[in-house]
Parts: C-alpha cells; structure tokens; sequence
C-alpha cells in the first residue's frame, strides 16, 4: 500500500526539492560538457509515485521536468527505483504520461538489490544519486559503492542523502531501553559503517530522560559522524543541512551531501540558500493563512529584507576582520570564514554586497565583479 508520506507537500519535503530544482541545472550544464553526447544520469532511489495524492509534483516528476527543459543542451537520463509495488504502478503510468520523448527507465525493489544495474546502466557519464528514503537509509557500503564507482576524468559522481532523524531517534531509544532489540541496533550499524554511532549517541544523550537539547547534540553528532566517513571514504567534500517542518520543530531529517569538486560543494551552497528561501516561504503562507497576513507580499519581503540585512552585516564584519589578520586571500581559501554563522544560509549575493560596502569604506581595493569564489579580495 502507498505510504501516506505522499499524499501532500510539507515545508521539509519542499525544502529538498527545492535544493534538488536548483541544483539539477548546473550540475548537468557543467559536468555534460565533457560527457559525450551531453548525457547525464540522475537516479532517484525512493521514487514513489512521481507526485503527490494532492496532484503536487515529487522528485520524479521534478526531474523528468528538468530533462525535458534541458533537452536542448544536455541529455539527461532519469533511472528511477520505487520498492512498493503499488506505487511502482503508479509511477509506471506516471513515466509512461510525463516520460516521452525522454531517457527513463524505472526498476521495481530496493535500491541497494538494483545498485550494480544502475551502476552498469551510468556507466562513464556523469553521475547524481538522490536517496529520499521513508526510514532507515541503504547500508554505508552500498552508498560507498556508488561514490566509489570507476569513473573517468570529467565523469563525477555526487550524492545527496536524506539520513532520517526521525528514524535515528526511534533505533537509539532502545540504547536505553532494558527491551532492547539488538537487530534492530544492527541494522542502524549496517546504515552508519559500524556501531561507533552508539557511543556518538550515548555521550551526548546517554540516558532514557535526556532532555532535547542533548537529543539534538546525540543527533547531530552521528549525522557528523556518518558524513565525515562516508567523505573519507569517498575522497570528498561534504555539506550537512537540518531540515525542520517548522523553524521551532525538531529535525525531520538531515540532508547530507556530497561531491569531489569544490565546484560542486559552492553550487550545492547556492542551493541550500535557496531552497531555505522557498521553505520560509512555504511556512509564511501557513502560518499566516487565516491572518491579517495572509497572501501579503510585502510581509514577506520585509522579513527576507531583515534575515538578507542581517546576513550582509555578518559577511561584511567577517571580510574585515580575515583582510587585518591575514591581508589578502582568495575566497574559496576560506570560505567557511568568510561565511560564519550564515553558511547554508546566504549566498554569494549577500557577499557581493558585503564585499561591496568595504570597497565603499575603503577597505579593499578589489571590484565585488565577477565570480566572486575563485577571486582574491585585498585590502585597501
């Protein structure tokens, strides 16, 4: 039977599809240029039904949208895996509807018992795997398969994970549980590359009455620790970003990142900051539904005004401070500097201007022109 998961759009769920329609488009514009024949595969392991009961588009149909938009320039080859064998039909139909014309081929089952097809399948093109699973992720070896997979110069392969913290919190209940079920404990071992998650877990929670801010720092420390392996695993680069129905809520999920170019990780930045723009938009208009609020733009734009004001302030202060310790550097040298306590959050816009108001001051010589990542920015 369907999961209910997919009967409608929350703001997390429009959050990662909103990373993954700005993301999509750069990815394949850069890395198909050196493929031949300007393919690329994009797989989605959790496809489900292609959209959601109320008629909204899931990943499926967001990126069978993104294929038909590209056409012209690349080739992009959407392999889509659905385990449920009703949603499997459904999404048969879906593909058979929205597919045409297109490079689509779908695989009933789990992802891992499809993973040496898809790999043959990707085989020597560019490659990007979404993994969206209700529940427990694939086992660490099988993601470490996929981004270890024999690649050539200009045919990368980059991940982007859904690491449940709904389902971390279930499994590591029963840590401190006197009916704890050890295969269960097993599987989130087979998930996390070894059971180092479970001291992870205890040192920051390590009783039943841990209250929630030591459940979070339990949380976020084994999703640290799972991304952390699977970069040095995979010789790569990596973001985290927790994701929230609701700014006051606890974490639905973790998305995790990764990619071998730095290319990869600075648009995957850009992304981030905008698909957080689309979730702050999707919960204004339900918060303020029903209210004085409700449908005003203005609104709107004057709270993204204050958060973008409050980030240039930031990126401006930090850029100050780096240019008197350190004189001139380039950008991408340290990025996270630069960025601080907005990354994830702004983009190189909020930069721009922040570079912007120092060159007003005086404090840099260097035009804010051009892409600003790779460029050195020195002091006056």
């Amino acid at each position: 039977m369907a999961t209910p998961f997919f009967q409608s759009k929350k703001a997390a769920a429009i959050l990662k599809h909103a990373i993954l329609d700005q993301y999509i488009s750069p990815f394949a514009m850069k890395t198909g240029s050196t493929s031949q024949g300007g393919r690329v595969a994009i797989v989605d392991g959790y496809a489900g039904t292609g959209t959601y009961e109320d008629g909204s588009e899931g990943s499926p149909g967001l990126l069978l949208r993104k294929a038909r938009e590209m056409s012209s320039r690349r080739r992009l080859e959407c392999l889509f895996v659905e385990q449920d064998s009703e949603s499997f039909q459904k999404l048969s139909r879906f593909t058979e509807d929205e597919g045409k014309g297109l490079d689509v081929k779908i695989f009933l089952g789990d992802v891992a018992d499809n993973l040496t097809l898809i790999l043959d399948e990707t085989q020597g093109i560019p490659l990007f795997v979404f993994l969206d699973p209700f529940g427990l992720m694939i086992p660490f070896e099988d993601v470490r398969k996929i981004l270890m997979r024999p690649t050539g110069v200009g045919m990368p392969t980059e991940v982007l994970i859904n690491f449940s913290t709904i389902a971390l919190r279930r499994i590591a209940g029963h840590l401190t549980s006197s009916n704890a079920n050890e295969a269960t404990l097993r599987r989130m071992d087979g998930v996390c590359d070894g059971d180092w998650w479970r001291s992870a877990w205890l040192d920051e929670a390590p009783t039943k009455e841990a209250d929630d801010r030591q459940r979070e720092a339990a949380e976020e420390a084994v999703v640290k620790g799972y991304a952390t392996r699977l970069s040095s695993a995979a010789k790569a680069g990596y973001w985290t970003a927790d994701v929230r129905n609701r700014e006051h809520y606890r974490s639905a999920y973790h998305l995790v990142f990764l990619s071998r170019h730095r290319d990869g990780l600075y648009l995957f930045g850009e992304s981030l900051s905008l698909g957080l723009e689309k979730w702050r938009r999707a919960i204004f208009d339900t918060e303020s539904a029903g209210s004085l609020f409700e449908g005003d733009e203005e609104e709107f734009k004057a709270e993204e005004k204050a958060l973008s004001d409050k980030w240039v302030k930031e990126i401006t202060d930090n850029l100050r401070e780096l240019l008197s310790e350190h004189g001139g550097f380039r950008i991408r040298d340290r990025y996270a500097e630069v960025y601080g306590d907005t990354l994830g959050k702004a983009r190189v816009k909020h930069l721009r201007a922040a570079w912007k108001n120092l060159l007003r001051e005086g404090i840099t010589k260097t035009d804010s022109k051009g892409d600003l990542i790779p460029k050195v920015i020195e002091p006056a």
